[in-house]
């Protein structure tokens, strides 16, 4: 993703760390069809923000996608220090198999502007034009308050999606900065929805650490905080939220018993060696 640099008032890649669902070919859909992303050209998720009002670096809810033209588009809705509320950002990425990826901004701080909790759909789609060339797109909408706009990406020459692993949609953050997420509550993922149908399994966690899968791409790269986890939940929806481990001192009374009384030999056994010794 990227970040603005306010010295060189320029946009840069920077590192951040990224936890998401990636969806392979072959995942099943609701209509009992699977996923074949080379014949498809429309993906939309559904997401309800979290309860995060405050950051000190960005952080996105995004979706990804690359094209059978080798680009990534990125579609996000983001959250940067000193603001309240969330904006919305549409980007694309090219050379991406090359050591120096070329981020592309399209259009950043957007409208719509979400407040956290509300409810947004992202999609990211090939759309036809008069000319029957067409050319990439991507539209938010705020569905809590009906805010939406749709903006053009580009023109790769490709009109659907490379085959593979996708990771369509990740939590991505700049910061590690566990106060910020405390109180987040949840960023629920109602929906994944290919060509407007319902993607109902086969996906997987993507933490940038799943050495025996072979994604297209990974967004992020950093390691994931201990304290941020993604579940599966009993409505069918996915959830990130903050899940720092208790730690329970107290000890069973059995082990409790056992370790005083192995105490207790202890002491009896060196008392009885020293008498012996003496």
């Amino acid at each position: 993703m990227l970040q603005q640099d306010s010295k060189r008032d320029s946009w840069v890649a920077l590192r951040s760390w990224g936890l998401g669902l990636t969806i392979p070919n072959g995942s099943s859909l609701e209509d009992e069809t699977t996923v074949e992303w080379s014949k498809h050209s429309n993906i939309t998720v559904v997401l309800t923000l979290p309860n995060i009002s405050y950051t000190d670096k960005t952080i996105y809810l995004i979706a990804s996608i690359m094209t059978r033209g080798e680009t990534i588009i990125q579609t996000a809705i983001g959250i940067q220090p000193n603001s309240t509320y969330w904006k919305s950002y549409f980007m694309y990425v090219t050379d991406i198999y090359q050591h120096n990826r070329t981020y592309v901004p399209v259009l950043l701080d957007s409208i719509p502007y979400f407040f956290p909790g509300q409810r947004a759909s992202i999609s990211i789609f090939f759309k036809q034009d008069e000319d029957n060339k067409g050319c990439w797109s991507s539209s938010i909408i705020n569905l809590s308050t009906g805010e939406n706009i749709t903006v053009d990406i580009l023109n790769d020459g490709s009109s659907t999606f490379m085959d593979g692993e996708q990771e369509v949609i990740a939590l991505e953050s700049y910061t590690s900065n566990e106060e910020v997420f405390k109180h987040m509550d949840e960023a629920v993922l109602h929906s994944i929805l290919v060509d407007g149908k319902r993607l109902v399994s086969g996906w997987y966690v993507d933490d940038g650490q799943v050495f025996d899968k072979r994604p297209l791409f990974e967004v992020g790269g950093g390691q994931v905080p201990f304290f941020i986890s993604i579940t599966s939940k009993d409505n069918g929806t996915i959830a990130w939220r903050y899940s720092k481990p208790t730690w329970d001192n107290s000890l069973n009374p059995q082990y409790s018993i056992f370790f005083i009384s192995l105490i207790v030999l202890t002491i009896i056994i060196v008392y009885v060696a020293y008498r012996i010794k003496t």
